[in-house]
């Protein structure tokens, strides 16, 4: 069922050569069985399949059991074929599973008690709304691994306010810009399974601290010019909301 609606959505979808994120949720009772778990079961795949980046990041949401398992994507026709692939090599994957290391003793059987998968949602990046081409892109691999922190909001949108949005969002983005203010903002639209919500916003910082110390900055730095406080009367006006935010701090270790 899964593999024919992602089929549906490559032959109704605009945007086939947009980069695609796909997220996970997972609730555990036991973080420390999932590692071992998603370890073993990962590094058998990228051996099996010889992929050296498997792009796939894993964040945990603090005070709660949720897990985020994410996985990138260069198009919606390379998600297709990606899961594909995999369903066309199970035999070989729990071959490689089974020529390595054994998990430890009652493994999987804890793993099916405590862990369960809740939801997936599909996602399509949104470039022109934000600001990581320019501010990740130059960034080191280690220098990205010390962004621990991602706050998220999730923004429903009023019927065919979709162009205002976006367009408010180029605005804030150009003003940022015009003021001298840099941070990493990435912008997702909903492509399935992400209930109310049109919109994924993702801030990025090193820590939950510095977000909150950061975002005081650029308030203070935003709240001295006319035209941001131009875009903030054009809110009070808006056709959309946030419905919802959420923590997750990047698991580095279960990067695959």
């Amino acid at each position: 069922m899964k593999k024919l609606i992602f089929t549906l959505l490559i032959a109704t979808s605009t945007g086939l050569n947009a980069q695609i994120m796909v997220v996970n949720e997972i609730e555990t009772e036991s973080p420390e069985n999932f590692s071992t778990m998603v370890t073993q079961w990962m590094t058998a795949i990228k051996t099996t399949l010889e992929i050296e980046d498997a792009k796939t990041y894993t964040f945990a949401e603090p005070g709660t059991k949720k897990i985020q398992f994410l996985q990138f994507h260069e198009s919606l026709t390379d998600m297709v074929a990606s899961r594909n692939r995999q369903d066309e090599n199970q035999e070989k994957i729990c071959n490689t599973l089974q020529s390595m290391d054994p998990l430890p003793e009652g493994a999987i059987d804890a793993f099916n008690d405590v862990t369960s998968f809740r939801e997936s949602s599909v996602w399509e990046f949104m470039p022109e709304l934000s600001t990581t081409p320019e501010t990740w892109s130059v960034l080191s691999r280690a220098e990205k691994d010390e962004q621990f922190y991602r706050r998220i909001q999730y923004v429903n949108v009023k019927m065919n306010a979709d162009g205002a949005y976006e367009d408010w969002n180029k605005k804030m983005n150009a003003l940022d810009k015009k003021l001298g203010i840099s941070y990493h903002i990435a912008i997702f639209k909903s492509v399935f399974g992400a209930k109310d919500a049109d919109y994924m916003v993702m801030c990025i910082d090193t820590s939950q601290f510095d977000y909150f110390s950061n975002w005081e900055k650029r308030t203070e730095i935003r709240e001295q010019s006319a035209e941001y406080k131009a875009l903030v009367d054009e809110l009070s006006l808006s056709q959309w909301s946030i419905i919802s935010e959420f923590t997750w701090n990047r698991v580095l270790e279960l990067t695959f």
